[in-house]
């Protein structure tokens, strides 16, 4: 009986680790940077917006990465039209398509993202449909 109560001791001990290290990669993951993402990786990240500084979290998988170089910046700023008139919007460098867990398609510039993480287990949370349930 005592060898049955030490056993089941070492796997409630065993069981908790391994769902306090996957939580924690989960929610909090490798420290990383949009600027350098890569297809196909998971990331969990704060988006400010430009209008009202407000920051919103997000967990995505990045489907397509495009660094703009600046010629085509300010080519892009004569011709639009949208928010001409605002002095404070700039657009930046780098901006990354990605898909929620909700299934909408997202472009993210990285330079307005902050608190990023790529979480180790993220490709398999994201995969199986869990990210839906834990976001």
């Amino acid at each position: 009986m005592n060898d049955t109560i030490l056993f089941g001791l070492i796997f409630a001990g065993v069981a908790a680790c391994v769902v306090s290290f996957v939580g924690f990669h989960i929610y909090r993951g490798l420290h990383d940077s949009l600027t350098n993402a890569e297809i196909g990786t998971v990331y969990n990240f704060e988006y400010v917006q430009p209008v009202t500084g407000d920051a919103e979290r997000y967990m995505a998988k990045v489907l397509g990465v495009s660094k703009f170089s600046d010629d085509w910046i300010a080519r892009l700023n004569r011709t639009s039209r949208y928010r001409r008139n605002d002095p404070a919007f700039e657009r930046s460098n780098n901006l990354i398509t990605a898909r929620t867990p909700d299934g909408k398609i997202r472009n993210f510039y990285a330079e307005r993202t902050r608190n990023v993480r790529r979480p180790l287990l993220g490709g398999v949370v994201f995969n199986t449909g869990l990210a839906s349930l834990l976001f």
